[in-house]
């Protein structure tokens, strides 16, 4: 019997817990107390996955409360309030713990956060924690409520991600300017924080798309229980240069890599006027990439011929 993953471990648990725990396949959860409904997300770094070469102290920290943020951004809620769980290895400096510390606090007024707490320990390597915590009076978009007609949407290129990974840990090649581009990516990406909190009330559905464009796709198809038909890749002309100059699939690079911390929404077509005047307001560029229709599975329709997308992505202890 091989070892689980990711998903098998999630699954695990989500039966232990069973149906009266309210543990949802979302990208938040959602808690009310009383009269008042907040969210919760945690998420956790670990610099062994996560964290490649050349990355500084201050930018993983920033890293760390960027994969929260996402995730709040894609249901329109202001992360409000965070606690922050830090292992610290053995030979750690107090330059270092400075510059980590700065990460923190810059990242922090960026995304208009308090960190209020949390705990530190000594571990094997640095691992940070992050919980966030913001209230929400207003219907939240999930993943499954993609309803057909509705357009798919994404906040943003796929692609670069993927080629700044293959850059650091592969040693391929481009022009100086296009692996600046690259390399920002991985280490500084930006949550499209802005645009979701204007933009997610007019969602269908929605999700974050760190794990993946693939991933993300498939997760969305299957929770609403409808096919995604893509037509048009969410990609520009630096990663279309650079998988020919690699000789690289550029569908792998844009639908298999992860670390993109995009919003993929659904959208009825009604709404997309709005949604790209808000878009255009907190410079955000959208990609409409097709449609939703009654089925079930991500299609891809390219030169006429139809084809299932591979789930494909990031998905711990498998890839």
């Amino acid at each position: 019997m091989k070892n689980p993953d990711e998903i098998k471990i999630i699954k695990t648990f989500q039966n232990r817990f069973g149906r009266k725990s309210k543990f949802q396949a979302d990208d938040i959860e959602i808690i009310k107390i009383g009269n008042s409904k907040f969210v919760v997300k945690s998420d956790m770094l670990v610099q062994g996955t996560d964290v490649p070469e050349g990355m500084k102290l201050d930018e993983v920290a920033r890293k760390s409360l960027v994969a929260c943020v996402s995730d709040f951004a894609c249901k329109g809620i202001k992360p409000v309030f965070c606690t922050i769980a830090i292992a610290i290895p053995q030979g750690f400096t107090q330059k270092m713990v400075n510059e980590l510390a700065s990460g923190f606090l810059r990242s922090s007024k960026e995304f208009g956060l308090h960190i209020i707490g949390g705990d530190t320990n000594e571990g094997k390597e640095l691992v940070i924690e992050v919980s966030m915590f913001g209230p929400s009076s207003k219907k939240i978009p999930s993943r499954g409520n993609a309803r057909v007609g509705d357009i798919i949407v994404t906040s943003g290129p796929f692609g670069y991600s993927s080629a700044g990974l293959k850059i650091i840990l592969n040693g391929y090649k481009t022009s100086s300017q296009s692996a600046k581009i690259f390399r920002k990516a991985i280490f500084r990406p930006s949550p499209r924080l802005a645009f979701g909190l204007k933009a997610a009330k007019y969602f269908s559905s929605s999700m974050d798309s760190s794990d993946g464009l693939a991933i993300t796709l498939d997760d969305m198809s299957r929770q609403s229980k409808k096919k995604f038909v893509i037509t048009s890749l969410p990609t520009v002309n630096d990663i279309v240069k650079f998988a020919h100059q690699n000789k690289m699939n550029l569908k792998d690079l844009v639908f298999c890599g992860g670390e993109e911390y995009e919003i993929v929404f659904t959208i009825h077509p009604r709404d997309l006027n709005k949604v790209k005047s808000l878009a255009k307001k907190t410079n955000t560029p959208l990609f409409e990439i097709g449609h939703v229709s009654i089925g079930r599975n991500v299609i891809l329709v390219d030169d006429g011929r139809s084809k299932a997308i591979k789930r494909c992505g990031w998905t711990h202890l498998r890839s």
